[in-house]
């Protein structure tokens, strides 16, 4: 998602919007013009970051649903995070690999690990 407001742009201090009208009108219509800016693209980084947030529970969930076992979000994140910071230079399609190599991993652990409780 791109925070580069569509239609709006960020004017550069003395840019003269009529030459017509005094200095003062023009540094307040440029002042209001950067204000529209900046506010749009703090609107468009909040709605970045709600998105971001969003697909990051919807992955952590999978993962969860993936290895089982109870496994918490907290550790889906772990997973998450190691996959995409091995991995992310090479493209999502590596992420994903990595991804799916873990889950696995994971999940073979943990069932050992709930036999050995089970035998004790």
């Amino acid at each position: 998602m791109s925070c580069k407001p569509v239609g709006l742009q960020k004017y550069k201090v003395g840019h003269i919007f009529d030459e017509n009208m005094p200095v003062k009108w023009n540094r307040e219509k440029l002042e209001e013009e950067n204000k529209k800016y900046n506010d749009e693209v703090a609107r468009l980084n909040t709605e970045k970051n709600k998105g971001f947030c969003r697909v990051n529970d919807l992955v952590y969930k999978k993962i969860r649903e993936e290895v089982g076992h109870g496994l918490s979000e907290r550790a889906a994140a772990v997973i998450f995070n190691y996959a995409y910071e091995s991995k992310h230079a090479y493209g999502f399609y590596a992420v994903r690999q990595e991804l799916e190599s873990l889950i696995e991993l994971v999940s073979e652990i943990l069932k050992e690990q709930k036999q050995i409780w089970r035998n004790k």
